[in-house]
């Protein structure tokens, strides 16, 4: 059932704007100011029309008792915190908000938020608690791309639609494929995750198909696959570049005809699975040494999504920063509570080739070493510049596209470097590089490097 919403705003106009966006998503959309919001939760309970979220304006910033008010006046509906930024996801954690949508009001994303915590207040387990997706479960960013990510998610996630997703090692792919599971009907339903290349071969189709009693020598009992175990959820195929080909064949006819065959078994098995792939090989070039099936490659590919390398999305570190510190601070016992900008201002000019699971491995390293309240450069275990630019040779790419690649990793690099040893001041690094300061500023502007980062704070 689609949700009550209540706004708490000062202004109605909020409410307005969000229910023209949620459309047939919200059930009813209603507006309070913050002074008559626990009255109207409390007279929708006592009418037996109890609201499911609250979205609570950021502005000006609400206090932890608030929060806690309203959630008791209303039974305990989810709380969603408008808000932006890196400070809309502290200021959520600090108040105890369970969410945090930002303006513009992207309607995607609103659905997507409400629409979870309307699952959570109707969807309880066998003990009678609140069923809630883990804080891990969340995908961080900011900007356009977020929005059309979320707009991808949400055209997809309602149908069957198989899912293929690409991008770098370490951009969330997973968790992507987990956000379309959990806004999906399936749900209540497994979600179950193989990855194709940590798997032996000579074991991955027992992993996937099983087998019964006598297969072979070890086979002493019957064994469900992943697939059975996936049975009315989705299947996770990461890697699904590195899957041999035989048995892309069998899962070829997964996606055909939904039936599979255990190995040693002499009956077909009828499965309702959802399939969701992941990689970050290219499929196309795959597919033109014949080491991946056109035919599997047609049929996982209806629905292909994006993510993009961290690198392209600098302004997404200071989130992603601060999210890791929360997660680590409490789990390490340290007093912590960020960065310094000194430090920001290293980890916004490093290129993370391993994209988002490399800056949490570095911001969990610095967290161990910290012995202050805020990560500060020295704590960071991040390579000179000279590293950063090591020449990757690829030769399944093209020529022009690797050197270009190589040679804008090392004018990144050098103009960093640069800038951070002159504290920013132009005339300073173009008389050291040799160059005319407007061709240098040039440089720098292409390579997204604003010169206030490397100010001394």
């Amino acid at each position: 059932m689609a949700p009550r919403v209540l706004v708490v705003d000062r202004t109605q106009s909020t409410r307005d704007v969000i229910a023209e966006l949620l459309g047939e998503a919200a059930r009813d959309v209603v507006w309070a100011t913050r002074d008559g919001a626990s009255l109207a939760l409390r007279s929708a309970i006592s009418a037996g029309q109890a609201f499911d979220v609250i979205v609570l304006d950021g502005e000006p910033q609400p206090t932890p008792a608030l929060v806690r008010e309203l959630s008791a006046a209303s039974g305990g509906a989810r709380i969603v915190l408008v808000a932006s930024g890196v400070e809309g996801i502290a200021l959520a954690a600090k108040v105890g908000a369970a969410d945090v949508v930002a303006r513009p009001f992207s309607a995607a994303e609103l659905a997507f938020r409400i629409g979870r915590g309307a699952d959570d207040s109707a969807r309880g387990d066998r003990d009678g608690k609140r069923h809630r997706p883990r804080k891990s479960d969340v995908i961080i960013g900011s900007g356009s791309w977020i929005k059309e990510l979320y707009d991808r998610i949400a055209m997809v996630a309602a149908t069957d639609a198989t899912v293929a997703i690409f991008g770098e090692s370490g951009t969330g792919k997973e968790l992507v494929a987990r956000t379309i599971h959990n806004s999906s009907p399936r749900h209540d339903a497994p979600f179950v995750v193989v990855n194709c290349a940590a798997i032996p071969e000579t074991l991955l189709e027992d992993e996937l198909f099983g087998h019964v009693r006598g297969a072979f020598t070890d086979a002493t009992r019957d064994r469900e696959g992943l697939l059975a175990a996936a049975h009315s959820g989705t299947l996770f195929l990461d890697e699904i570049g590195e899957l041999p080909l035989p048995l892309q064949a069998k899962l070829l006819r997964v996606l055909q005809s939904q039936e599979f065959r255990r190995i040693g078994d002499d009956v077909d098995r009828r499965v309702d699975v959802r399939i969701i792939t992941a990689t970050n090989r290219d499929l196309d070039q795959l597919v033109a040494r014949g080491s991946f099936r056109q035919d599997l490659f047609y049929r996982i590919n209806v629905f292909p999504m994006h993510l993009p390398p961290l690198r392209e999305r600098p302004d997404d570190i200071a989130l992603l920063v601060h999210h890791f510190v929360q997660k680590y601070r409490a789990r390490l016992g340290k007093h912590v509570d960020g960065v310094t900008p000194a430090a920001l201002a290293r980890l916004a000019a490093y290129e993370f080739p391993g994209n988002i699971r490399e800056l949490e491995n570095k911001i969990h390293q610095a967290m161990v070493i910290a012995a202050g309240p805020a990560i500060d450069e020295d704590d960071l275990a991040l390579p000179q510049a000279s590293q950063v630019a090591t020449l990757r040779v690829d030769v399944t790419r093209p020529f022009r596209e690797l050197k270009q690649e190589t040679i804008d990793a090392f004018e990144r690099g050098y103009l960093t470097e640069l800038l951070r040893a002159h504290r920013g001041n132009l005339a300073q690094a173009a008389r050291a590089a040799g160059m005319d300061r407007k061709n240098l500023w040039a440089l720098a502007v292409r390579h997204g490097l604003d010169r206030a980062r490397f100010k001394k704070p």
